[in-house]
């Protein structure tokens, strides 16, 4: 593979590489173009249903955005507006998909890396992991979505001090923090993240789905039932994978679920 950025599968399962290794797979304007149309591809996709995103080689999942473009492409407000619409573009899109995602970090996990590693729904690291989110560092500031999602995972004073400091977090700092769900060695955490998906990949599509916008509406400030929870709950008692779930249970065998 020559791009910088590609989407590969395997059964069940889609992969997004970051492919600059050479660069510690630092995102390019380029790279943040693609990403929302391989994302869009792996939506579409029925046949695959989790996806993994990480970096190429094991020094780095992503040292952040490519700075040295940052004096031609966003050398005026205006520039800078249109190239933080695209940037953005990709992570909400990530953090909008209705399937799973896990990110898988070895080594930096820095600024718009971070980014797009907070934007997955599970992350899990080895020990050589290093996260930190850096806008005080460019005098830049992050976006309210993006700046959300950190807040959700590790609480406002700690987001406030990876934001004030730019300070980078061990592996086991960010596993304190929430940040990441495990930390594997290096040499393992790949293959726990594939066991991982294809666990996810066995369950009730719709139970994933729904139980992911019940979550975002809950991260919105939903305290208790609603009539559109109400409704994405009486949906799941009228599904094949619902049906097939309790015939699976009372024959003692796994359930093969089909998304239907």
């Amino acid at each position: 593979m020559t791009e910088d950025v590609y989407l590969e599968t395997s059964g069940s399962i889609a992969t997004i590489v970051l492919n600059r290794p050479h660069k510690r797979n630092a995102l390019t304007l380029g790279m943040w173009r693609r990403l929302p149309e391989l994302l869009d591809e792996f939506e579409a996709d029925a046949d695959r249903k989790v996806l993994i995103l990480r970096g190429a080689g094991d020094k780095a999942f992503s040292a952040g955005a490519d700075i040295s473009e940052f004096e031609t492409l966003r050398a005026t407000p205006e520039a800078n507006e249109k190239y933080n619409e695209v940037a953005d573009r990709a992570q909400e899109t990530l953090a909008g998909l209705s399937k799973p995602t896990i990110a898988l970090i070895r080594g930096a996990c820095v600024g718009g890396g971070c980014g797009l590693a907070v934007s997955c729904d599970l992350r899990v690291c080895g020990p050589s992991a290093r996260f930190a989110i850096t806008p005080a560092k460019l005098g830049i500031v992050y976006p309210v979505s993006l700046t959300k999602r950190l807040v959700d995972l590790v609480g406002p004073a700690q987001a406030k001090a990876m934001l004030f400091t730019g300070a980078a977090l061990t592996a086991r700092q960010a596993y304190e923090r929430g940040l990441v769900n495990d930390v594997y060695e290096d040499d393992a955490v790949e293959a726990e993240a594939v066991a991982l998906a294809e666990t996810i990949a066995t369950r009730a599509p719709y139970s994933i789905r729904a139980t992911k916008q019940v979550i975002s509406l809950i991260t919105a400030g939903l305290t208790k039932e609603s009539d559109e929870t109400l409704a994405i709950r009486t949906r799941a008692v009228d599904t094949e994978d619902y049906r097939e779930g309790v015939r699976a249970f009372l024959e003692k065998r796994p359930a093969v679920f089909t998304g239907r």
